[in-house]
């Protein structure tokens, strides 16, 4: 339980339904304790803090920092949700004799033909089933997602009607390290060669402005640049972080017909080596209708049209009609 609505309302439906709970905050950038511990004394439940932030900082914000320092535009909520907060929450299950985990992402969890499936949340504006792709089979048969029927609306109306405290919370930032958006300064402080100024150059090498740091800026990026082109204006095509330069061009550069995948993880076993798949290459962003073909941990993606700047760092992830069938870390596509 962060603290916000959406933890909240989750654990109260839980004690709606009869279960008997205890509420867990971990202690990661952006939760509040405090609130948390006023909607557990109101629905009359246990209330357990735990630091996370030695898992934090080793799983989730130094490969970030240094994804950020080579040139890459990480996820860290990606390998948060596995890696920390839902496995700090089964260890804990599994010392308190606990049957399961329920959380307030905005996703479902179905159980077919001996596998466990994640399929998108009701509410496509709030779904988050993208940021789940790399949880286990293991972690997904414990896990019980409330939220995953309901609207926003619906859930900050049941906070509402219930007296909750933190009915009318803000929504979480998804880089929580970095309340404000900033993470260029977060990982200068690590990385200073991460914050050098360079060159931006255009597509024939030409050095046409400067940049304030590699961390600051992700493909497709147009703000922030500060400079401009007789064509039209100019966007992050690639980050070259062995020349420490940006290679700028115009939008329609951008649109690529295919893009590559390492590090890929299924949720259940795939419809195949290769399928027809809709694809989102980051959280909430376009889909697009791909052929991808799996070797191994790697995926090769053509998507049926041009899509918009997969950026190396983030990740590609499939569906087919509700069910996610995988997903896995964008590499950069050779020159």
């Amino acid at each position: 339980m962060s603290g916000g609505v959406d933890s909240s309302v989750a654990a109260m439906l839980a004690t709606r339904a009869g279960v008997e709970i205890i509420g867990v905050t971990l202690g990661l950038p952006g939760a509040d304790a405090a609130s948390a511990g006023a909607v557990c004394s109101l629905l009359g439940i246990e209330h357990r803090e735990e630091d996370a932030s030695a898992d934090f900082e080793a799983r989730v914000l130094r490969p970030a920092i240094a994804a950020y320092a080579a040139g890459r535009t990480p996820n860290p909520c990606v390998l948060c949700n596995p890696l920390v907060k839902l496995a700090m929450l089964a260890g804990l299950a599994g010392e308190l004799a606990c049957e399961g985990i329920a959380t307030g992402h905005y996703a479902r969890v179905l159980r077919e033909a001996g596998e466990w499936h994640l399929l998108r949340a009701l509410d496509r504006g709030k779904d988050q089933s993208y940021m789940l792709y790399r949880v286990a089979q293991s972690l997904l048969a414990r896990l019980w997602l409330p939220l995953g029927e309901l609207t926003k609306d619906e859930v900050r109306a049941l906070a509402d009607q219930a007296g909750l405290p933190v009915s009318e919370r803000p929504e979480s930032q998804d880089a929580c390290f970095a309340p404000d958006g900033e993470v260029g300064p977060i990982v200068a402080a690590s990385r200073p060669d991460a914050a050098r100024p360079g060159p931006i150059l255009d597509r024939a090498g030409e050095e046409i402005g400067r940049h304030r740091g590699l961390a600051h800026y992700t493909v497709g990026q147009r703000r922030g640049l500060g400079i401009g082109g007789p064509g039209g204006p100019l966007y992050v095509l690639r980050i070259d972080a062995e020349r420490n330069a940006l290679i700028v061009g115009a939008e329609e550069e951008l649109w690529v017909e295919r893009c590559a995948a390492e590090d890929v993880c299924l949720v259940g076993p795939p419809p195949g080596p290769e399928f027809e798949a809709r694809v989102v290459t980051r959280y909430r962003g376009t889909e697009t209708p791909a052929l991808v073909r799996l070797d191994g941990e790697r995926a090769s993606i053509r998507f049926e049209r041009p899509h918009r700047a997969p950026a190396p760092g983030q990740s590609a992830v499939f569906y087919r009609g509700e069910r996610l069938v995988g997903g896995g870390i964008i590499v950069p596509e050779p020159n």
